[in-house]
């Protein structure tokens, strides 16, 4: 009888902490989902808009003609990279947790609405994966074009992520927090300050990658061990696009952090499957995943799931320019006549790595 109270009690406490955290996140709705509550403390949504603002730098540059897409990744990806060796002006339109439909839905509507002569895409396995949902809001603007609503899952309003942001917007609204950990050039790419004081010397740059990348445990964001057909055809589909109007297309796969590629819950084998479905089905891809020096040089990385803006700069001059400004992080480009043979020497490099690890 006790042990059924018990299990009694702590089912109401866990299903009152739901109803308690769903209901906060409701009211002070972060992401600006449902506007129900207009008060002091949630007057500013979060600390930064990243999609509405990547639209509206749209509108300050109309004569640009060549985009980076891609996650927080990609952010990391200096468009005057491109700029320097195509001699056309670049944005970069990267933003936080992006899934593949969010980003179609800018490049469906660049390609409508503007000349466009060059996408490049930082590919991200959860962006393709089943059920990765993004918790943030697309422009009010973009929605109206595609006569779209904002209509999240009440999930939304249940999980932590949305917890953490709606505690930051709370306190953004009662005390004004100076940026200081972040800037974001003209062309839109971010750089982390903190990363940039630490690189200024060899012994701030040892700690903080000890601290941020060597020591911090590396994650996914993958809740199924399956791939969305719906945003494999959407890539398809934009790699259409690109072939009617002429687009030039340059994709690639992020590189990942050897703690990420080989930790316990590994989803490395759906990357792989991944790269494969788009070499074969859509077209040839740099990768950057062959347990080279990219994925297991510590100082390629900002923390356990970005690379830091130098790798971004170097994978730019290769997959644009065909030449690596750091050769030591040089990738593979893929294609349906050595990918087989691509796959078989990743898994043997592997191999090799974890046999040298223990």
């Amino acid at each position: 009888m006790k042990h059924r109270l018990f299990s009694y009690g702590l089912v109401g406490i866990t299903l009152f902490l739901f109803a308690a955290i769903g209901a906060f996140n409701y009211v002070i709705d972060p992401y600006g989902y449902n506007h129900a509550f207009p008060l002091k403390i949630n007057a500013k949504k979060r600390v930064q808009n990243e999609r509405q603002d990547k639209f509206t730098l749209l509108s300050k540059y109309p004569h640009v003609e060549s985009f980076i897409f891609g996650s927080s990744r990609a952010l990391r990806l200096n468009p005057d990279i491109v700029t320097s060796i195509t001699k056309d002006e670049t944005l970069n339109m990267a933003f936080c947790s992006a899934s593949e439909d969010e980003y179609y839905l800018y490049i469906k509507y660049l390609v409508e609405t503007r000349k466009v002569k060059t996408l490049i895409i930082g590919i991200d396995l959860f962006a393709y994966a089943d059920a990765y949902q993004s918790n943030d809001t697309l422009p009010a603007s973009l929605l109206a074009y595609y006569h779209l609503e904002n209509t999240p899952q009440m999930s939304s309003y249940l999980n932590y992520d949305t917890l953490k942001d709606s505690l930051k917007t709370v306190q953004v609204n009662i005390k004004a927090i100076p940026s200081l950990n972040e800037y974001y050039t003209p062309h839109g790419q971010n750089i982390r300050i903190e990363y940039l004081k630490a690189a200024e010397n060899q012994t701030t740059l040892k700690s903080y990658t000890y601290k941020n990348v060597i020591e911090k445990p590396p994650f996914w964001h993958i809740q199924k061990d399956k791939l969305s057909q719906e945003r494999l055809n959407q890539l398809k589909e934009i790699k259409k696009l690109c072939d009617q109007k002429g687009i030039r297309l340059y994709l690639f796969m992020n590189p990942l952090w050897i703690k990420q590629i080989t930790m316990k819950q590994n989803k490395f084998f759906l990357q792989k499957a991944l790269l494969k479905y788009i070499v074969t089905t859509v077209q040839p891809v740099w990768d950057y995943n062959a347990i080279t020096a990219i994925n297991t040089d510590p100082y390629a990385y900002e923390d356990q799931f970005h690379f830091s803006c130098k790798t971004g700069d170097s994978i730019l001059s290769e997959v644009i320019g065909s030449k690596a400004s750091i050769a030591k992080y040089s990738g593979t480009y893929v294609t349906p006549q050595n990918l087989e043979a691509y796959l078989d020497q990743v898994d043997q490099n592997l191999r090799m790595y974890l046999k040298k690890a223990h």
